[in-house]
């Protein structure tokens, strides 16, 4: 006895195989991989939002035994403390050096 959702998946291929085929001989191109869809159509992920993280560690406050917080809190202290590491290191990579300053060398004029 067949299964009938393999049955259904089958017939969806199919389907899908001809409709490809349809727009291949309409257009003579292959379909894109997302369908038709147009440049710039494709949606940004939203912005990363720290508050979120803050709403989460401090909803999670009173559900967690104290000594479990004290390490969430070391935890996070020691990634701030690498964040902002890591964020002195970029801005000094960013921050124009100081010219060399060239040899000067005076000559007597007579």
């Amino acid at each position: 006895m067949a299964d009938p959702l393999s049955d259904e998946y089958a017939a969806a291929e199919r389907l899908m195989r001809e409709a490809e085929a349809k727009a291949r001989a309409a257009t003579g191109e292959p379909v894109p991989p997302r369908g038709w869809s147009v440049p710039g159509d494709e949606r940004t992920p939203p912005p990363f939002d720290l508050a979120q993280i803050a709403a989460l560690i401090e909803s999670l406050r009173g559900v967690v035994p104290s000594e479990l917080s004290r390490q969430l809190a070391d935890a996070l202290r020691e990634l701030l403390i690498a964040l902002s590491g890591v964020l002195d290191w970029y801005i000094a990579r960013l921050e124009p050096s100081e010219p060399e300053a060239d040899d000067v060398e005076d000559i007597p004029v007579e």
